[in-house]
């Protein structure tokens, strides 16, 4: 949908804080996600150039969206008004909405070794006067860059520079990264050492908070949730670690080594012990790490570019349960991996675009008794994976993640979050003047498994401890099943160097996991034995960019 422009309008994340039903998300897909494997990095403010005058030390960009958007069967079950208030309030979810947006970037250089950066946007929709009004967070803007830069260090050697504050935070090298993508609160220091590479260190992320109330005076925390103890003072989660690259050792190839840990808070998953501090002060000690690798070559050539890439990590850890009423300690256990190729050709009067992408996360396990003991791969907190529907809409990521509420892990619900296979093609047409038609295809394929057996299911019902149900326990079946294919088509038009215009449409044809019915006990995407329906939305709009 949002064209990324390279230059200056490539400085924030386009349009994060939109006010908007619960199925949509804040996530921008633009038309070549369908089909491009660039490199894309998180929202980053370019640096300013060295320039003595007063007024350029300032550098500058907005951006202005205007969108309309509808959609039907998100979660893919016909509209149901004759059975109950209920069953018509998880059917009825046709929405068609608009929505404006303003973002505004700006870095300021102090000094020559110290620099400001900033970038928020505000969000709203069309009607009742809502333009005007607050975001999900209370806040009338959303900051994605609230930093300070300073070069600590500029040696023939070694350049060092610290990021305080918020900013964005990828490892990179790949076009959308499942592994770790966020904005960070909190301390980076990059290292330049030249021809030997860099070494970016996130050496503190404050991710999550939570605390009690009357305990800070001139400061209140988020009120979504008030504690009863105060854990110690065990209330936050935080991540840690780094990335290797070397992008200059020989042409065109790319490397990176990486690693993380996450020291997860007294909320959420992290006091399951507790039953998030009704029961005691203290949290679970929670914890997750990954590591892993990635490589990428590009060749460059008269009228065409060729890439690769392949990546692979490994996430290891604990979430801890109540282990005195019958279930199971989970562990984190699983590994990643992913591939493509990409080819821009260009030729003449237009240009071709191709791609092809895979990636898979292991899934979660769960044992004979059909209760988890493992949630298999989970990241860091990364890129939702699909296009329109699937990443835009219900915001699928393809495995267990760090959350601000714990590990967030749910395969069954309409906001899928667990183990999943991904192929994905696209292909690109660039017409002069200034059209581009962009087409996408998504297999999606869930990575689960269970060693329950199904014939003795009444029997494993019967021993489950308090608080689960059999309903669980069935939907157990769908584990490991074809979850469907999505297919995307845009076409956008540059009509000149500031403004651009774009429709885009995407359906999505549900699998043979959503073909066994579960019922709402066990996720709110309940699937339809025989009447599963597709989930469509369509989509227009312009943005200004200055």
């Amino acid at each position: 949908m949002m064209k990324i422009n390279a230059g200056r309008a490539g400085a924030w994340l386009l349009v994060g804080a939109m006010v908007v039903p619960s199925t949509v998300l804040a996530q921008e897909i633009s038309p070549e996600d369908a089909v491009s494997t660039e490199r894309l990095q998180a929202p980053e403010i370019a640096p300013v150039a060295e320039e003595e005058a007063e007024d350029e030390r300032l550098d500058w960009d907005f951006r202005l969206t205007s969108e309309v958007h509808s959609s039907d069967n998100a979660g893919f079950r016909q509209l149901d008004e004759e059975n109950g208030n209920q069953e018509r309030i998880e059917t009825d979810d046709r929405h068609t909405f608009a929505y404006t947006s303003i973002a505004m970037g700006a870095n300021y250089k102090v000094l020559d070794d110290t620099t400001l950066n900033f970038s928020a946007s505000h969000s709203g929709l069309w009607g009742s006067d809502q333009l005007g009004g607050t975001n999900d967070f209370g806040g009338f803007f959303y900051v994605y860059d609230l930093n300070v830069d300073w070069q600590a260090l500029d040696l023939d050697a070694v350049k060092l520079n610290a990021r305080f504050g918020r900013q964005a935070y990828t490892i990179g090298g790949t076009p959308r990264d499942y592994f770790m993508r966020d904005n960070v609160d909190g301390l980076t220091l990059n290292f330049d050492f030249g021809a030997g590479g860099k070494l970016r260190v996130l050496a503190f992320d404050l991710f999550a908070s939570q605390g009690r109330p009357d305990t800070v005076s001139f400061l209140r925390w988020h009120a979504g949730r008030d504690l009863v103890y105060n854990m110690r003072g065990e209330t936050n989660t935080f991540r840690y670690g780094g990335v290797y690259e070397n992008t200059d050792l020989i042409d065109g190839l790319e490397a990176r080594a990486f690693g993380y840990f996450a020291s997860i808070g007294g909320a959420g998953t992290g006091a399951d012990r507790t039953h998030e501090g009704t029961l005691g002060n203290f949290s679970d000690n929670d914890f997750s790490w990954l590591a892993g690798a990635r490589a990428s070559y590009y060749l460059e050539l008269d009228t065409a570019r060729l890439g690769a890439y392949g990546e692979y990590a490994y996430s290891g850890g604990i979430d801890r349960k109540e282990v005195n009423i019958g279930v199971h300690d989970v562990a984190i256990d699983g590994q990643a991996f992913g591939a493509g190729v990409s080819g821009d050709l260009d030729l003449g009067a237009a240009g071709l675009h191709l791609a092809l992408q895979y990636f898979r996360a292991d899934g979660a396990q769960y044992g004979a008794d059909g209760l988890q003991f493992n949630h298999g791969f989970v990241s860091m907190g990364g890129s939702y994976a699909g296009g329109l529907n699937m990443g835009r809409y219900n915001g699928w990521r393809p495995s267990a993640y760090v959350s601000r509420e714990g590990i967030a892990h749910s395969e069954h619900d309409i906001r899928r979050e667990g183990g999943t296979q991904i192929l994905h093609g696209g292909l690109g047409v660039t017409l002069d003047p200034g059209l581009r038609l962009d087409l996408g295809a998504w297999m999606y394929q869930d990575t689960g498994s269970t060693n329950l057996d199904f014939a003795r299911l009444d029997a494993a019902g019967d021993r489950l401890p308090s608080g689960y149900s059999r309903d669980q326990l069935e939907a157990q079946q769908r584990l490991g099943k074809s979850l469907g294919t999505e297919l995307n088509a845009s076409l956008s038009y540059q009509a000149n160097e500031a403004l651009s215009l774009y429709g885009m449409g995407g359906i999505f044809l549900p699998g043979e996991f959503y073909e066994i019915e579960i019922t709402r006990n066990a996720g709110s995407a309940r699937g339809s034995v025989d009447n599963l329906q597709q989930f469509w939305a369509v989509s227009a709009g312009a943005t200004l960019v200055f």
